[in-house]
């Protein structure tokens, strides 16, 4: 083992904020683990008194808290992690006060989905199911994994509050000022979700927004939404004035995609993409890979690797990591990475080595059995027969 000390920076902390509308919530990196909105701090939303402490922990090459889940914890295991593979280790910031290059902003949670890897925060079909059918129930879950399923009373109250209330809210109003307020230097400005597509406010927060013409703008999208609706939003996108990307949420074909984002059909996403084609509009892609969604991810390479992809991994909960696989799985997902691009490949190799916990095997089929009996039309006949063998199937 090298003596050379390890490197907890990560210029992220420094360039970029996430904000959930919904939750009244920022993140000071994707990554990371959210803190409250404190519009009553005398710093700006994004020099608040968390950021500025955990931007200051960083420079003394401390390891910050708020990273663990998503980033340390995979690299402990030799993983890599969203810090690696987005370059946030080389160190670009010396400065705890700064201005973000590039903002966030989940304007709510609404979305028709219920993708595998998602939950209750992101995605209120995932809150609803939960809410209706109860919590999923796992052996020796962490407190994480138990906070994934339950429903807060607060939670419960911000769900009742509709999307034209939001806008009155007090933490809404002090975000939307200070975003406003330097948008004309950010470098980007992501719109999520949930899926934005179903936001009625959606183009009334582009219309405030002033950015300058080489900022860039992305929308996300999981195409979960009438082809009606879709159009007219498609259509709207294109009059906007600036550079602005239509960016995809999928990783999978077919009966792989239909299990792993449930209430996408396949049919529906393939006459949306033929619709983006056809108008010129432009549009890349996010993909999300953990040990489901890894199954015939080579297959959708080979049919959208012309357009430009973005690769993350899941890493919680940890039993969708992508490395809570049997070694055959793994043997065959590694063969078939060859023929993905080598930054790919290699965070693929990389990640999936790690040897999975018991506990993970079991939670993994928890999660299986109980998801196809919430949605009986899904079939776990779509994964390799060694396994389903792996976790009991």
């Amino acid at each position: 083992m090298s003596d050379k000390p390890r490197n907890y920076y990560c210029n992220y902390k420094f360039r970029f904020l996430k904000i959930d509308l919904s939750s009244d919530t920022v993140y000071n990196c994707h990554a990371a683990t959210p803190h409250n909105i404190d519009c009553e701090s005398n710093n700006s939303l994004f020099n608040d008194d968390i950021n500025v402490a955990e931007r200051t922990m960083m420079l003394n090459n401390g390891r910050n808290v708020s990273c663990e889940q998503n980033c340390w914890v995979a690299e402990d295991k030799g993983a890599e992690s969203p810090r690696i593979w987005q370059g946030g280790e080389v160190k670009t910031h010396t400065d705890i006060f700064t201005t973000p290059e590039k903002i966030d902003l989940t304007i709510s949670k609404d979305c028709n989905l219920m993708c595998t890897y998602c939950c209750k925060e992101f995605s209120s079909t995932w809150f609803n199911d939960i809410k209706k059918n109860g919590e999923y129930t796992y052996s020796n879950a962490s407190i994480d994994l138990i906070n994934r399923n339950s429903i807060t009373s607060r939670e419960l109250n911000i769900s009742k509050v509709k999307q034209n209330e939001i806008k009155s809210n007090e933490n809404y109003q002090y975000v939307m000022t200070e975003v406003i307020k330097i948008s004309h230097s950010l470098d980007k400005l992501i719109i999520s979700g949930g899926e934005p597509f179903v936001n009625n406010g959606l183009f009334e927060i582009l219309d405030n927004i002033k950015m300058s013409l080489s900022s860039k703008i992305i929308i996300y999208t999981g195409l979960g939404v009438s082809m009606h609706r879709f159009k007219r939003y498609v259509d709207k996108i294109k009059k906007i004035n600036g550079n602005v990307t239509i960016r995809i949420s999928a990783e999978n074909i077919h009966d792989n995609l239909e299990f792993n984002r449930s209430g996408l059909k396949w049919a529906d996403f393939d006459g949306k993409i033929n619709y983006l084609k056809e108008h010129n509009v432009h549009f890349d892609f996010n993909t999300t890979l953990s040990n489901l969604s890894i199954f015939g991810f080579s297959d959708f390479y080979k049919l959208f690797g012309n357009y430009d992809i973005r690769t993350t991994l899941v890493y919680t909960p940890s039993m969708m990591a992508i490395y809570v696989l049997d070694q055959e799985s793994k043997n065959r997902i590694v063969d078939d990475a060859k023929e993905l691009p080598t930054d790919i490949q290699r965070m693929i190799v990389s990640s999936i080595h790690p040897t999975p916990t018991n506990a993970q095997r079991i939670q993994i089929k928890e999660f299986l059995l109980e998801f196809t009996k919430r949605n009986p039309k899904l079939s776990l006949g779509i994964f390799p027969s060694s396994f389903l063998k792996w976790i009991g199937i």
